[in-house]
């Protein structure tokens, strides 16, 4: 056979092998070509932004007119191309300057990613704010540092107050499980399973999705923990300064001299006249949300719970919250999922101001009789107080441990025989005096001396997002602690373990040695037994005393 031949032989054979793997790769089913300018999401096409930003998506209908203190609604679908370059409205609260909107089930998120294809680890921020005030959107939260470490960041809305946590026994009766309130946490599980269904045309993996909060927002993260709708919603946890106690109300029954939630419902109708109406939920539903929100800021100082003055919020309900959080950790009755928990070293130093300006003597020891009945002798003893001088220290330390200390370590130890393993952290660095006071600011209703102050409560916020300004007076060991603690977070949502090079060892609280944490002060240093006899005298008292 000559050369010729041979060749056209060669030739053929190579035009058939083409021939077969085209039918092949056309018989295999294959993904849609994509606009690389067009992002894909349920409800319609969306322009893909270079930065990687897009802020105020829609993932519920506006809960407005007849859909307020319902359940969160799908979004109404658009064929055209939508930008997303403006945050959403705020939800209604009070005391905030800028845009508010009943109107404001929206998230936003930063992303790394330049494709779709790369199945970054995704970080779902939950805000805090006491249940009544924060948003998505508050500047402290901006993803773009965090982001940087190789995770999508999403920050979400979710209503708040009086329109997100309102119970009634008319509301119970339209509701097709015959319960109302915690409107705001099912906000919370829409826009998780949002996250789900489009996270991947951001680049991010729907299978590695950790939710992280603080203050409210931590402790909505320990109420999805035992939600039973928020199962396989996420894969780990962080709870940034929880609280188990004191933030929570039964939905018809009074406990432990908690008002019931459904009746502290019917008492607003009555501050509103709307009681009276022939049909009592339309005219609650008609009337304007700047009212009702006034209204319920005027029965805080009946049904307010102690610091917090929380009036209207999560609500045991036996369907989202099926039993009290303590409860359910006892009996193992929670998405056993890794976990970070921690605190601020004075957590409630914004919040004393609410005992006066100079609390006495007198005062202290009354407090401790009202949280601590009997056992108020034995917390004394490890927290005396001799003169007016030194109730302050001793005030910040005991309420600090009764309302989130011993929630963190309560969460950790009861959790220290499960499959998940489980860190916990204490920050004791000070933000710069600055810093600190635009946190004090949003809280204190009257001035307290930075002096005073320590490291208050979200002092850990400007580190964990990178919120390190400059105008803040942060210097560089404020910069290097800030990467630090962000590569932590970001280790953690990549792989369920904080740790990774160049990084000081945080042992899991359930180590070697038993109460493990890390201390995020002057310096980054593992250590152990956070207040170990503190701690488990609040849970055996106050726990059981409040609900």
């Amino acid at each position: 056979m000559g050369y010729a031949s041979k060749m056209r032989i060669v030739v053929i054979a190579f035009l058939w092998l083409l021939v077969q793997t085209g039918c092949e790769q056309n018989s295999k089913p294959q993904p849609p070509r994509q606009d690389s300018k067009v992002l894909r999401i349920d409800n319609g096409p969306i322009a893909r932004q270079a930065n990687g930003i897009y802020k105020g998506l829609p993932y519920a209908a506006p809960p407005v007119g007849e859909l307020r203190w319902k359940p969160p609604q799908p979004v109404n679908s658009w064929t055209d191309v939508r930008k997303f370059t403006q945050f959403g409205p705020v939800c209604p609260q009070p005391n905030h300057d800028g845009q508010m909107n009943e109107d404001c089930l929206y998230l936003n998120i930063w992303t790394p990613a330049k494709s779709s294809t790369e199945k970054l680890p995704v970080m779902v921020w939950i805000h805090g704010g006491a249940f009544v005030a924060g948003s998505g959107s508050d500047e402290i939260y901006d993803g773009e540092a965090l982001a940087k470490k190789g995770v999508v960041v999403v920050t979400i809305n979710y209503r708040l107050g009086v329109l997100g946590f309102l119970a009634h026994p008319l509301l119970s009766r339209e509701s097709p499980d015959k319960i109302s309130g915690n409107y705001g946490m099912l906000d919370q599980v829409a826009a998780l399973k949002w996250v789900h269904r489009n996270i991947e045309q951001f680049g991010g993996d729907p299978g590695k999705v950790t939710i992280f909060g603080e203050s409210a927002g931590g402790t909505s993260v320990v109420l999805l923990l035992v939600n039973p709708e928020a199962k396989g919603l996420f894969r780990s946890a962080i709870a940034q300064s929880p609280a188990l106690v004191g933030m929570l109300r039964p939905l018809r029954q009074g406990q432990l001299n908690v008002t019931p939630a459904e009746t502290v419902g019917e008492r607003l109708a009555e501050e509103l006249g709307t009681n009276e109406s022939e049909n009592i939920l339309t005219s609650l539903r008609q009337t304007p949300w700047d009212e009702m929100t006034e209204a319920a800021a005027g029965l805080e100082e009946k049904y307010g719970v102690e610091i917090t003055r929380i009036v209207f919020g999560p609500t045991l309900d036996d369907k989202i919250i099926p039993d009290h959080p303590v409860r359910l950790l006892d009996a193992g009755r929670y998405h056993q999922v890794p976990l970070v928990v921690g605190i601020c070293k004075n957590e409630s130093t914004i919040f004393l101001p609410s005992f006066g300006p100079s609390p006495t003597l007198e005062e202290y020891q009354k407090y401790l009789k009202t949280s601590f009945g009997e056992k108020a002798d034995e917390v004394q003893k490890l927290l005396p107080a001799s003169n007016q001088a030194e109730v302050w220290g001793k005030l910040d330390r005991l309420v600090s441990a009764k309302w989130f200390g011993a929630a963190v370590n309560y969460l950790a130890r009861t959790r220290s025989n499960d499959n998940a393993p489980h860190w916990l952290y204490y920050f004791s660095h000070q933000a710069p005096p600055e810093a600190t006071m635009i946190l004090a600011a949003d809280t204190t209703r009257k001035a307290v001396p930075i002096e005073k102050l320590g490291t208050v409560h979200g002092s850990e916020l400007f580190y964990v997002f990178g919120f390190t300004e400059s105008f803040l007076d942060f210097e560089q060991s404020d910069l290097d602690l800030s990467d630090k603690m962000m590569t932590y977070w970001a280790n953690f949502a990549r792989t369920g373990n904080p740790n990774g090079e160049n990084l000081p060892f945080w042992p899991a609280y359930a180590s070697a040695k038993q109460g493990a944490y890390l201390e995020f002060g002057q310096s980054i240093a593992a250590k152990s037994g956070l207040e170990p006899r503190l701690y488990p005298l609040i849970e055996g008292t106050w726990f059981k005393l409040a609900y």
